[in-house]
């Protein structure tokens, strides 16, 4: 089929699930219910494909956070594809860094009508006459992650290309890492009109001036990181006649993340860190705060309070206290007997690696102090 009768395709484009992420930074009971989180997207972003009415959709890796995902999320994504099936729309997915491709993964054994799996080390194409698109993808490949994303590809010619990687730009938002990575300019002289990426957390959109790439990022926050904060996204594509591409960024999470800092040095009193609690805290999000600075001891007091104070003004409330510094640190010069416990309990705070066992030594050091105060 020539370009110039080429109809518009319409795409549907998403990655980085990590479907049966353990959340090991969250309580047993919240980390189960953002894997529930976690199904009930992928689910609206089928009813999406469905109601956006878009020809394909592209899953860029990192479906799951494992080769051997657990049951009920593989019964999860198969009933995804089925719906996806039945209503006319075909999927294509390349297996990520988390989910590569091997003879015991799940790729070998989940088999769903309109379902195209790119296994390969190499890429491989199909081409749709219904709409003159050609969509080709390759399976991450964790015995060669180093290679170029880029290479050893030989495209159809009277088609326009839509390419599927998984791959680390190299000046991503700073970050430099060698999973098939890629440059600007390797990616000016790619020969397609989009490419579907993943492996980044975060929305981002590259356009050489030739050829349009996006991130869409996780459809649900797995961390406190700034990658995995805030609205999450999948991306809604329309490839037109002279193989210009447009892409439309749609919110998606179920439950949003968010993380902030709180420098309590100034406050003056306990009510002055509940207000400002009171404006971080939303409704079903999942919230991390992280305490720095010198208090006063009626805030040092009140601490331990937080977690349950707020736990109606949001899903989540997790509480990181230590960047706190006690006032009493300031003084560790003084030898005295006072003195000399105030050395010996900072001493131990600042070795803990675990923050709440600094949390209970700095307790620890405050029930010292104001037993010496009673002397």
């Amino acid at each position: 089929m020539r370009r110039a009768h080429l109809s518009r395709a319409t795409f549907l484009h998403t990655a980085d699930f990590h479907l049966s992420r353990p959340f090991g930074f969250l309580p047993p009971a919240i980390a189960e219910e953002r894997r529930r989180d976690q199904r009930k997207t992928l689910a609206r972003i089928a009813d999406l494909a469905v109601e956006r009415d878009v020809d394909y959709v592209l899953i860029a890796g990192d479906l799951f956070d494992r080769t051997r995902p657990d049951p009920s999320d593989i019964e999860a994504v198969t009933s995804a594809f089925i719906k996806l099936h039945e209503n006319g729309k075909q999927v294509f997915v390349i297996p990520g860094n988390h989910d590569y491709y091997s003879a015991s993964s799940i790729w070998s054994r989940l088999h769903v009508d309109g379902v195209h799996i790119f296994v390969g080390p190499e890429y491989t194409f199909e081409t749709l006459e219904e709409t003159g698109i050609s969509i080709g993808g390759i399976a991450f490949n964790p015995k060669d992650s180093k290679r170029r994303a880029f290479e050893n590809m030989e495209v159809a010619p009277d088609f326009f290309t839509i390419l599927l990687t998984h791959a680390s730009y190299e000046v991503f938002q700073g970050q430099i890492e060698e999973y098939h990575p890629f440059s600007a300019a390797e990616l000016e002289h790619v020969p397609a009109v989009y490419v579907a990426l993943g492996h980044y957390h975060r929305f981002n959109t590259i356009d050489s001036g030739k050829v349009k790439a996006c991130y869409p990022g996780s459809p649900e926050g797995l961390g406190f990181d700034q990658a995995e904060t805030g609205e999450r996204y999948v991306v809604i594509g329309k490839v037109a006649d002279d193989g210009q591409v447009e892409i439309e960024p749609v919110q998606i999470n179920t439950r949003l993340v968010y993380s902030s800092e709180i420098d309590c040095t100034s406050f003056e009193s306990v009510d002055t860190l509940h207000e400002r609690l009171r404006n971080i805290c939303k409704q079903n999000a999942i919230v991390n705060v992280r305490l720095t600075g010198t208090p006063g001891r009626e805030i040092l007091h009140a601490i331990d309070e937080i977690a349950e104070r707020f736990k109606e003004s949001c899903y989540y409330l997790s509480v990181d206290t230590s960047g706190l510094v006690s006032p009493i640190e300031q003084f560790s010069e003084d030898r005295t007997m006072l003195g000399m416990f105030r050395k010996y309990m900072i001493d131990q705070i600042t070795k803990a690696e675990d923050p709440e066992r600094q949390r209970l030594l700095r307790r620890a050091l405050d029930l010292g102090l104001a037993a010496f105060e009673k002397e």
